[in-house]
């Protein structure tokens, strides 16, 4: 039971008293006796007894019953029912700062309420959710028990979907992270514990990340070899050691998540396809270690590109309009990293469907280079050769697909989220309590009158003697 107003409990006991005070002080309590002999003969002795007043009884009650209507109470009845419940399974759920872990917390809440509901569905939210049911609650404990925590993070928005998309049903989210809207019910799984993790690693660097209070000073074993480092509070710091591949890091100790503390990074060729003769491009794409495949990752064509490439590709134009100098190039598009443009002569390709955006312009607006979310579209080889943004640009397309990174969490998942309130499924059953206490205050109020007010005045008038 709730109550809308609770501090109108505090107020009962001085409302009794002044109904109390104010019966008293009306009139003396009348008192029958036998005599006055007796009565003076009972007090003497001790014995004499107070007759029960049913009139303040009565008063009393009302007051009560009113009293309790104003502080607002609310019954609330949770009934199982058919329910949705998304469990958080990304690694940071491993952690042990609750007991056994953040995960073993949450399955407890879980189990529990899967017990008593007579339908349920149950979704394991990680990179990619996955849903069990529905089914009766008791028939899904066995997949409950099966979850692990090991995803690098839970997309809980996802998996509140899929749940609704098997049952329409109120649901309940239990993770660490904070609430996705849409979910009815939320619980909390998280701790205050401290954590410190590998979040980045690749040729010649090891990023690690510190979420505790106070600043981390540890070892990073490399290859063999152990690297002191200080971590601030809540912060990040990088590692220099030597370019190798593969590379395997570990930190020493132990924290409230393990799923973070090893890493490594290394290198495998890219699979590429070349359709036409290009001399240059060959050349280029084995210095950068690929190898040819009919299934290939990337693949560069000599024409004119399509409106909407089927998978990435890189076209190069076979001819060329003239000649311009790059005056600005877009800045948003990743492969142009370390690869100067501006202030280079390129010529100018024929131009391509109107789905592609201009990625290099010359002063005058005349587009030099085009991309597009599925490829890029540039000049001809032979034409980008001498260019030394160009073997820059290759690299950047080929190399970061080849690049082979375990053991890594997001920075989110490292740094471990923090608690925060829960927010419980509402009541089934709501009954609001006011309308019927103050219903039965008025039926006491009523019984009071009609036994001490109209039946006294009635006996009054059957008493008056005939004229």
């Amino acid at each position: 039971m709730t109550f809308a107003y609770p501090l109108w409990l505090a107020a009962l006991p001085p409302i009794l008293g002044l109904i109390y005070w104010l019966y008293r002080r009306r009139r003396p309590q009348e008192r029958k006796v036998a005599g006055l002999w007796l009565w003076r003969q009972a007090r003497r002795r001790g014995v004499a007894r107070r007759r029960f007043d049913l009139r303040l009884l009565l008063l009393l009650l009302a007051g009560l019953l009113g009293g309790l209507a104003l502080s607002g109470p609310r019954l609330e009845l949770d009934r199982p029912g058919p329910l949705v419940l998304v469990l958080d399974a990304s690694a940071s759920m491993a952690a042990t700062d609750l007991s056994p872990s953040r995960l073993e917390w949450a399955k407890a809440q879980v189990r529990e309420r899967l017990s008593r509901s007579p339908r349920a569905v149950l979704v394991r939210a990680g990179r990619n959710p996955q849903a069990f049911g529905p089914a009766a609650g008791r028939e899904l404990l066995d997949e409950l028990e099966q979850i692990r925590a090991a995803d690098d993070r839970a997309d809980l928005a996802a998996a509140v979907a899929l749940g609704r998309s098997r049952l329409d049903a109120p649901a309940l989210v239990v993770s660490d992270a904070p609430p996705p809207k849409g979910a009815e019910g939320y619980l909390n799984a998280a701790g205050n514990g401290v954590n410190v993790g590998i979040t980045a690693v690749g040729p010649g660097f090891v990023a690690v990340g510190n979420s505790g209070p106070g600043p981390w000073k540890g070892e990073v074993r490399v290859g063999g070899r152990g690297y002191a480092l200080e971590v601030p509070a809540g912060g990040f710091s990088t590692l220099e050691v030597p370019t190798v591949a593969p590379l395997q890091a570990r930190l020493s100790g132990a924290d409230a998540l393990s799923l973070d503390n090893a890493a490594e990074f290394g290198r495998r060729n890219v699979r590429v396809a070349l359709e036409g003769s290009s001399p240059v491009l060959e050349r280029l794409l084995g210095l950068l270690g690929t190898v040819r495949s009919p299934n290939p990752e990337l693949r560069f064509r000599l024409g004119t590109p399509p409106p909407a490439p089927p998978a990435f590709s890189v076209y190069f134009a076979r001819t060329a309009e003239g000649e311009a100098v790059v005056d600005d190039v877009e800045r948003t598009v990743p492969y142009l990293r370390g690869a100067e443009l501006v202030g280079f002569r390129l010529p100018v390709p024929p131009s391509p469907p109107d789905t592609w955006q201009p990625l290099a312009r010359s002063e005058t607006g005349q587009a030099l280079a085009w991309f597009h979310p599925d490829g890029l579209y540039l000049p001809s080889p032979a034409a980008l050769q001498n260019l030394p943004a160009f073997p820059v640009l290759l690299y950047n397309l080929v190399v970061p697909r080849g690049e082979q990174r375990r053991g890594l969490l997001s920075a989110e998942e490292t740094l471990l989220p923090r608690p925060q309130p829960s927010r419980p499924l509402p009541p089934a059953l709501t009954l609001e309590l006011t309308p019927w206490l103050a219903l039965l205050a008025a039926l006491v109020l009523g019984l009071e009158w009609w036994l001490f007010q109209y039946r006294s005045r009635d006996r009054q008038g059957s008493l008056v003697p005939e004229a």
